[in-house]
C-alpha cells in the first residue's frame, strides 16, 4: 500500500544533542539544586541525586512493563519526600524540573538535513505527525517551538500530555484514525527499537530505524525488533520511500 503519512519521533531523530553525556549530567542536577536553594531548600547535594536517579531507575523500569509515562514533576516530588520535602507546592516542584532541563534544552539542535527533508516531504503531500514520549510536556512544546517544527506536524502527540508512552500501540493508531488512513499506509521514523520500531509494528505499520545517533552500523544481533528500513540521514528517507512506491 501507498504511504500517506510519516509519523516523526523527535529527539534523536529531528533534533540531535552533542553533548557529552555525563558533563551535561552534572550540569542539570547543578541547575536543580541552585533552584532549590533559590526556594531555601537546602538537601544535600549526593542525597538529592541518588534520590532522583533512583526514583527515575524505579519509575523506568515499569515504563517497560505497562507503557504509561510518568511525569518528572512527580518523580522530582517523590525524590525530594524521601529527604524530607513532602508535601512541596507543585509550582516549585515544575520549576525545579525546569531547571533541571534547561542546560539540555540549550544542547538540541536539528540534524542538518531536517528542514529539507521536512519541505521536500510536504511538497510531495505527505501526512505528518509528531509522537515523544517525554516527562515534561512543557519541555517537548519548548523545544518544538524553538526550532518551529510545530507548522510541520498534525497532531502533535506529547506522551506525558497523554499518560501513555510508545510503544503503546494506541497512540500509533489514534494518529491514524485523525488522519482516517490506515495503519499499513503509514510509517514510523524513529531512533529507538523498542519504542519506535516496536511501536510501529505493534499498530500495523512500517518502521524506519533513524539510526544517526547509534554506533553501530547495523542492528545489535541480541535484538528480534527488525526495521522495515534503515537510515543513517534523515534524508534518506525520500529515497525509501520513493524504492518503496516503485516496488508497488
Amino acid at each position: 500500500m501507498k504511504i500517506q503519512g510519516l509519523i516523526f519521533d523527535l529527539g534523536h531523530t529531528l533534533i540531535e544533542l552533542p553533548e557529552d553525556p555525563e558533563t551535561l549530567r552534572r550540569e542539570m542536577f547543578a541547575a536543580a539544586i541552585q533552584e532549590l536553594r533559590r526556594h531555601g531548600i537546602h538537601a544535600e547535594e549526593s542525597a538529592f541525586i541518588d534520590a532522583v536517579e533512583r526514583w527515575m531507575a524505579l519509575r523506568y523500569g515499569r515504563w517497560q512493563e505497562d507503557w504509561r509515562e510518568y511525569p518528572l514533576v512527580e518523580t522530582f516530588a517523590l525524590a525530594l519526600g524521601d529527604l524530607g520535602y513532602d508535601g512541596l507546592p507543585d509550582g516549585i516542584v515544575q520549576e525545579v524540573v525546569r531547571a533541571f532541563l534547561t542546560p539540555q534544552e540549550a544542547r538540541w539542535q536539528p540534524f542538518p538535513d531536517t528542514f529539507p527533508t521536512l519541505e521536500e516531504l510536504r511538497r510531495r503531500n505527505y501526512r505528518l505527525a509528531l509522537l515523544t514520549n517525554s516527562g515534561d510536556a512543557d519541555h517537548s512544546w519548548r523545544l518544538i517551538d524553538r526550532f518551529g517544527l510545530r507548522r510541520y506536524f498534525d497532531p502533535i502527540v506529547i506522551s506525558a500530555a497523554v499518560g501513555w508512552r510508545k510503544p503503546h500501540p494506541a497512540l500509533f493508531r489514534q494518529i491514524a484514525a485523525t488522519w482516517a488512513l490506515p495503519p499499513q499506509a503509514i510509517v514510523v521514523v524513529g531512533d529507538l527499537l523498542d519504542a519506535d520500531i516496536r511501536g510501529a509494528h505493534l499498530a500495523g505499520m512500517r518502521g524506519i530505524w533513524a539510526a544517526m545517533s547509534s554506533e553501530p552500523a547495523s542492528l545489535p544481533s541480541s535484538n528480534h525488533i527488525q526495521p522495515d528500513a534503515i537510515v543513517r540521514s534523515l534524508s534518506e528517507i525520500l529515497m525509501v520511500l520513493s524504492h518503496w512506491e516503485n516496488e508497488a
